[in-house]
């Protein structure tokens, strides 16, 4: 169906665009205050364009030092609160609005702020940034068109494009930072936070741990069932394995039942059990991720999780920093993340023996 073809998710973030010009000219008109004590950054975006500002968002609050709130979707608010260098943490519905966004009603958050930082805007919190004075603003409008234009220059000749991750520090004026940014950078968790996720029933056995994770709210990112099924009875032949499965959706949930109700051995639901910080801690305390395009595994990006992610469209701009993960891709069609128009659908060509293949090669770099 050509419906199932079109991410309709996707097209909202074209919202964005009148919320970056009114940014412009609210730079342009506001009156300034004088006021250099704090900063507050708003970076209103899901799971994985999220992770890829933490790299550059923690190298400005290293290099401000100053008192720094932060505004974000309600979906990252556990993981916000866990940066260093962060003090108080604000939530807005991004500019997908998904249900699952519910933004605290009664939040106070102060009146003036020294400089604000734009990672991202949605409606809600430009709404916020209306009662809001400040002495300077800094926003991701020219660095934002610059990638449009970027895209449209490099796609249609096959060439490489350039990570979000990348362009965030543009945005904070780090254009040349090459150092990689590494995960105790970015956060500050506590031994007990440690403690608190190995208390927990799925990680108590003893064998290597792999995260998987099957769910997309776009259907052309899906891979069957029936091929997860194939692949962990492979996988499972090969030694002993702890499968852990995580999301937040019914449908994530129906496909792990689903894959339970045909496997003779056991695997282990935490899908819509932790939070997103909890998640993370999951992913840094495990020993590999399979999963498909998604929010999770950007997450084991971050977490330095050896991986292996199953990807069919999109621009490919969200890519593993550490060559010894794995990326299977089928396609050499070009497209966006928005209109899938090729005929065949590339994520049922990945076979389950090509990921096998893959994971018995991750594992040796282990």
């Amino acid at each position: 169906m050509i419906s199932e073809r079109i991410n309709y998710e996707e097209f909202k973030i074209f919202r964005e665009i009148p919320l970056l010009i009114k940014l412009r000219l609210k730079k342009l008109l506001d009156k300034k205050v004088k006021n250099k004590s704090k900063v507050l950054i708003i970076d209103t975006c899901i799971i994985g364009e999220f992770l890829a500002t933490l790299p550059a968002l923690s190298l400005f609050l290293k290099k401000n030092k100053l008192n720094t709130d932060i505004i974000v979707s309600p979906q990252v608010k556990s993981l916000a609160e866990a940066i260093k260098g962060i003090d108080r943490v604000f939530t807005a519905k991004s500019i997908y609005s998904r249900n699952i966004e519910q933004s605290d009603i009664n939040q106070s958050i102060p009146k003036e702020y020294n400089t604000i930082l734009v990672l991202r805007i949605s409606p809600e919190a430009y709404k916020l940034l209306n009662n809001i004075k400040y002495s300077n603003i800094i926003t991701y409008d020219i660095p934002f068109f610059k990638y449009f234009s970027h895209l449209v220059k490099n796609l249609p000749l096959k060439k490489q494009i350039k990570q979000w991750r990348e362009v965030n520090f543009e945005i904070v004026g780090m254009k040349d930072y090459i150092k990689k940014i590494r995960f105790n950078d970015i956060f500050r968790f506590s031994k007990s936070d440690y403690e608190q996720i190995k208390k927990l029933s799925q990680m108590r056995r003893k064998s290597k741990k792999i995260i998987i994770h099957t769910g997309s709210v776009w259907k052309m990112r899906l891979w069957e069932n029936k091929k997860w099924i194939s692949l962990l009875k492979k996988i499972n032949k090969l030694g002993k394995f702890n499968f852990i499965f995580i999301g937040s959706t019914d449908i994530e949930k129906k496909s792990f039942e689903y894959i339970q109700k045909n496997l003779d051995f056991k695997i282990f639901s935490l899908i819509n059990k932790l939070d997103l910080k909890e998640t993370l801690l999951l992913m840094r305390m495990s020993d590999y991720f399979i999963g498909i395009d998604s929010g999770p595994r950007n997450m084991a990006h971050l977490a330095d999780l050896r991986s292996i992610s199953l990807l069919s469209t999109g621009l490919n701009n969200f890519m593993p920093s550490n060559k010894k993960d794995i990326v299977i891709n089928k396609s050499d069609a070009i497209f966006t993340s928005i209109f899938y128009y090729p005929k065949k659908n590339y994520m049922q060509e990945i076979t389950t023996e090509e990921v096998l293949e893959a994971f018995k090669k991750l594992s040796k770099t282990i």
